[in-house]
């Protein structure tokens, strides 16, 4: 039996312990989430930006190799692969980036055939935009648009290369893609 002076704690002051212990957890949590969700998109970024460095190489080395086999350097400032009409920096489908294209990075080549975008949305898409060299190169959510300037004087023509990447990151709402995007100039070198 209890002493006259003590007291044990009274169903309310349970209650409340236990709400603010609740409260406390599901804010941890919280915290705890979204530091998970910025570093996976940081690498995320990382990969694209490294995605996209490797298509910029890829076209500096075709303009490198214009002198001596200029076959790759036609093919990409040729009129067949001229910029895409639409704007949009983010496809619905991958058929909305005609005139579009993405370089093979292992052989600076520029990847051809009918079906070399692949959706995000397909199943067994990577998580990030990226271009997937096993077996025949397929590009998910990157790829090149050009743009030309023609000779002015003693300027040489040049070409403008965006290299746009889209995806749909992890933790990010569905319909808010994440997109990165760079410019390189080279100029004709004959």
């Amino acid at each position: 039996m209890l002493g006259s002076g003590s007291r044990g704690d009274t169903l309310i002051e349970v209650l409340l312990a236990v709400t603010i212990f609740s409260m406390l957890a599901v804010g941890v949590i919280t915290v705890m989430n979204q530091g998970t969700h910025a570093a996976q998109r940081a690498l995320e970024i990382t990969l694209v930006r490294q995605q996209i460095d490797a298509q910029a190489e890829a076209l500096r080395a075709a303009q490198q190799t214009a002198v001596t086999d200029p076959t790759v350097w036609n093919d990409i400032t040729g009129s067949t692969t001229s910029v895409r009409s639409n704007s949009d920096p983010c496809p619905a489908q991958p058929t909305d980036v005609s005139g579009a294209f993405v370089m093979n990075a292992r052989n600076a080549t520029r990847v051809t055939g009918a079906n070399w975008l692949k959706s995000l949305n397909a199943a067994g898409a990577p998580v990030y935009a990226q271009v997937d060299y096993t077996g025949t190169p397929q590009s998910y959510g990157i790829w090149i648009e050009r743009t030309a300037y023609p000779a002015a004087g003693t300027t040489p023509a040049a070409f403008d290369f965006r290299i746009r990447a889209c995806w749909f990151g992890i933790g990010m709402p569905a319909d808010t893609p994440m997109r990165l995007e760079t410019i390189v100039r080279l100029y004709d070198p004959a």
